[in-house]
């Protein structure tokens, strides 16, 4: 088989697998056949669905309560879900309650998830396990057996997109476990997700956008999302590379090719 012709075979090989794999990525979230239910259910119990406080035309620091959404189970906008209809550059603050009911003494970390995850940036993460509220930051904290966490997710709207919204908990050793109920027996694919879905306009906005950061080592204008210079020149560098490697494979296919014919 000719150069050019494996080339060709394996990049339409790797859309068709793409678009394969696409239609369950975005069936998972909504149950979760990635997970081992029994084994998320023997650490964590989630105490109930969480609620989706939203920020309308806000900055930072937020004030009030914000209007309440509960998630909920269901697959989609007929199936039950909210939605929340906000702009760009708004504040959703989600709680929710779960209990660690493992045996050991682990680490754990706060997270949500959408689609293609790319749709909120992360402005805060907080647990109270009975001793107040309690900053985490970036960093994961301590999970004790047979204790209640409230958790707080403080999430921000990047871009115009509409997708559901779930959070959980990733616990060490374990993996990632989303918010769901605790159902007996276990459906196949385990249980619907509590969650629900978010409908966002507006241009793309940086996630720092009009939060002051002075005094900081970053003081001044902040950009998160705008590329760095290196990482464009990389991607062109990459591209060019292709389009020679291309072009040398069918070079060496037509070469190959004549001197077939003379012989």
């Amino acid at each position: 088989m000719r150069p050019l012709s494996i080339v060709m075979m394996l990049v339409i090989g790797s859309i068709f697998v793409g678009l394969l794999a696409f239609p369950g990525g975005a069936r998972a979230h909504e149950q979760e056949t990635s997970v081992d239910w029994e084994v998320a259910y023997a650490n964590l119990q989630v105490l109930g669905p969480p609620v989706y406080a939203y920020y309308a035309t806000q900055s930072l620091p937020l004030t009030g309560s914000g209007t309440p959404f509960t998630g909920v189970l269901g697959a989609g906008p007929g199936g039950g879900w909210n939605t929340i209809n906000m702009n760009t550059g708004e504040f959703l603050v989600v709680t929710w309650s779960f209990r660690y009911v493992g045996g050991a003494s682990v680490r754990g970390d706060l997270f949500w998830i959408t689609r293609l995850g790319l749709d909120f940036a992360t402005i805060g993460r907080y647990v109270d396990s009975g001793t107040g509220r309690q900053w985490i930051g970036s960093s994961s904290f301590a999970l004790t057996p047979n204790t209640r966490y409230d958790a707080t997710l403080v999430l921000r709207s990047l871009q115009p997109t509409f997708r559901h919204l779930h959070v959980g908990v990733s616990v060490q050793n374990v993996g990632n476990i989303p918010a769901a109920p605790t159902v007996s027996p276990i459906p196949p694919g385990g249980p619907t997700l509590y969650g629900l879905f978010t409908n966002a306009n507006g241009p793309v906005v940086e996630p720092l956008a009009g939060v002051s950061i002075a005094g900081s080592p970053f003081s001044g204008t902040f950009l998160l999302l705008t590329p760095w210079p290196w990482a464009v020149a990389g991607f062109v560098a990459q591209v060019v590379i292709g389009l020679v490697f291309i072009g040398a494979m069918y070079w060496y296919g037509r070469w190959e090719s004549k001197r077939g014919a003379k012989a």
